[in-house]
């Protein structure tokens, strides 16, 4: 067999016993930046060449099609050293593509044919909406993707339709209990799956079918599982299922990692892999290759902070590196002041703007860094989400806004008119452009003159006489939208009274647009906080514009959106990452700048009665922390802006858990 010397003089001790383990349960405990990636590929390499493991009797799973394609390369890279047919491999994949592979294959097993449809998360609302309506259920107060949301968390759960009652007691729940069969029945006759049941129908086919059961135990001699931090009930039953027959399961993860509880995983199942599993074969993966010692340092100090860990300690023989700054602002444009500053003495110190990242808690942090990064000129890129004035729910309000600023904006008004839903379908709206074009003016126009003619309050209008006598000629006709009428009307004579601030509370308020945004789930709750950040903008608008300000307001924004554009043409020459901490996790940056470190913010004040969540949380400030590599900033602000005034702000208490003489502080008033 092909020599593997030469790949194993680059592991450590540890690694090592985990690369030639080869019989039984191992668990592989792999600390931040510690080479897991390499122990799993190596380990792999070994099997194959030092053991007679066929390479495809291994499945290694993955949580992301990212990680799954990186393996794979790096697999390959290996095989073509050791000159492997690579046409002969092992199976890679994620959890959901391996099962849908699994009941492809055995699709009769478990009602389907070959060729089942997988919905997506907007099929399956659909699907649940149009059930909710059928059954007469108010889809205004109880939301199709809060109900569509919780069938895919009982699924996670291998909780099934006809057991959810006894699973699960409460109001919405019983809506959910109602839903969920024929929510089933509904998938089963049109030969589809969501994508809980690729999980859940796997193993519910592997729990009733023993013989396929032993049949895919006997597919696979070795299994391997990353990121098994993050596994929930049914992936956790998944592995059982394949692995219980020769035990021959390696899981690796870090339970300080852990923080995706908001999506079902449970610490649980690494933390008792020990007690689940018999013989295992425990490696801690200690020893950090990516950060400074006094990064590792601060990391280390917060992370012991948690009570629900299993006991394991960072260390790096790395040189101890630059002291970590802690920098208090006076509010959020101090603080993402600071930042910019310090980014252009990194930039003048050799490093480049895809060396550094910004990372914060919640997605609205990011409008304000986002605004002082576009008025120094530099680039930036955001990751797992829109730039803050591309987000949705900011796009709508500002439309709203457009509209009532210029009545001749029809292309903001086609975004909204039926946003929130007023059940105006394309050819109500076309024949409405339609009578507009008739009369000589635009949708907007005749929306509003429409409703002053209605309401006797058309001399409160500077138009045109020969428009408005032009309109009233289709009154009888543009009415038959009188909703859409009154809502558009009605707010365009508010707007002409009042500032930019007092405007948006009305228009949330009139057509019940946060009721539209938050859905109940945490994506919910983040477009909720972004509307509250908008508000939180406008503020100061009206404050210093007054009736002005609806115009300074659209006309500032619309040139912070034109620098965006610009700022996204060219970023060839790199650009600084802004992200949330649970986007960051996996990657590295020479130089990271974590802000907000305050309390309400990180932790975020959500958790603050859990002790649960608050570990979460310290999880989560631990990974931001170590995607550092040589340079790291922990910044908070003594107040932040909120409706014209200001809230003070108390440092996080993560702050206080680092040791000082590892740290640089300083101030704005210093």
């Amino acid at each position: 067999m092909s020599d593997l010397s030469d790949f194993f003089t680059h592991l450590n001790p540890e690694q090592k016993k985990a690369v030639e383990h080869v019989d039984g349960p191992l668990l592989v405990f792999a600390g931040a930046g510690s080479g897991k990636t390499r122990v799993i590929t190596y380990r792999i390499a070994n099997l194959i060449a030092n053991h007679g493991v066929n390479a495809d009797k291994i499945l290694a799973v993955t949580f992301t099609k990212k990680a799954a394609e990186e393996m794979n390369e790096r697999i390959r890279t290996i095989f073509d050293q050791l000159g492997f047919d690579y046409s002969v491999r092992p199976m890679i994949g994620t959890f959901h593509s391996i099962c849908a592979r699994f009941l492809r294959s055995e699709a009769s097993k478990v009602d389907l044919s070959p060729n089942f449809s997988i919905y997506d998360s907007d099929d399956s609302e659909n699907l649940v909406k149009e059930l909710m309506l059928q059954a007469n259920i108010d889809i205004k107060q109880f939301k199709p993707r809060v109900i569509q949301s919780m069938i895919g968390s009982a699924k996670n759960d291998m909780v099934g339709p006809n057991e959810y009652s006894l699973h699960y007691v409460g109001y919405v729940e019983d809506i959910v209990a109602q839903i969920y069969p024929d929510y089933q029945k509904q998938l089963i006759e049109m030969n589809a799956v969501d994508f809980s049941d690729l999980l859940y129908k796997t193993v519910e086919m592997f729990d009733k079918n023993k013989d396929i059961r032993d049949r895919y135990q006997e597919k696979f001699d070795q299994i391997l599982v990353d990121e098994y931090q993050d596994t929930n009930k049914v992936q956790y039953k998944l592995i059982r299922h394949l692995s219980d027959g020769h035990q021959n399961l390696c899981v690796v993860g870090d339970d300080d990692q852990s923080i995706y509880k908001w999506r079902g995983a449970d610490i649980k199942n690494i933390i008792s892999f020990e007690k689940d599993f018999k013989k295992v074969t425990t490696v801690k993966l200690e020893q950090n290759y990516r950060s400074t010692a006094n990064i590792i340092h601060a990391a280390v100090s917060v992370i012991q902070k948690n009570n629900e860990r299993i006991d394991k300690s960072l260390w790096t023989s790395q040189e101890q590196g630059s002291p970590i700054t802690v920098y208090q602002a006076r509010d959020e444009k101090g603080e993402a002041q600071f930042v910019v500053d310090e980014i252009s003495t990194l930039q003048r110190k050799g490093f480049k703007l895809g060396d550094i990242a910004i990372l914060y808690r919640t997605n609205y942090q990011s409008r304000v860094l986002e605004e002082a990064l576009l008025q120094n000129g530099v680039r930036y890129q955001l990751i797992g989400g829109f730039r803050f004035y591309d987000r949705r729910e900011i796009k709508d309000l500002l439309s709203y806004l457009r509209v009532f600023n210029n009545l001749k904006d029809d292309m903001s008004l086609y975004r909204i008119i039926n946003v929130p839903s007023r059940k105006m379908g394309p050819k109500s709206v076309a024949n409405l452009v339609k009578v507009a074009r008739e009369a000589g003016v635009s949708l907007g126009q005749l929306l509003v003159i429409s409703y002053a003619l209605d309401t006797g309050r058309i001399d409160e209008l500077r138009f045109d006489q020969v428009a408005i006598d032009a309109v009233d000629k289709h009154l009888s006709e543009v009415m038959k939208n009188a909703n859409v009428v009154d809502i558009f009307g009605s707010l365009y004579f508010f707007s002409l009274e009042n500032d930019v601030l007092t405007l948006i509370d009305k228009v949330i308020d009139r057509v019940k647009y946060l009721d539209h945004v938050d859905d109940g789930s945490d994506a919910g709750y983040s477009r909720r906080e972004n509307v509250q950040e908008l508000r939180t903008v406008a503020s100061s608008y009206a404050q210093r514009e007054g009736d002005k300000s609806l115009n300074v307001f659209l006309q500032d924004i619309a040139l912070i959106e034109q620098a965006q554009e610009e700022s996204n043409k060219d970023l060839s020459e790199g650009a600084v990452t802004l992200m949330t901490l649970h986007s960051s996790k996996g990657l590295e940056f020479p130089a990271v700048f974590i802000v907000g470190m305050e309390e309400g913010l990180l932790p975020h004040s959500r958790t603050f009665t859990e002790p649960q969540e608050l570990e979460e949380e310290r999880r989560l400030c631990y990974v931001g922390i170590t995607r550092a590599k040589e340079r790291l900033w922990l910044t908070f602000a003594e107040s932040r802006s909120s409706m014209g005034g200001y809230t003070d702000q108390m440092p996080s208490r993560f702050l206080a858990e680092i040791p000082q003489d590892i740290c640089e502080y300083y101030s704005w008033n210093i």
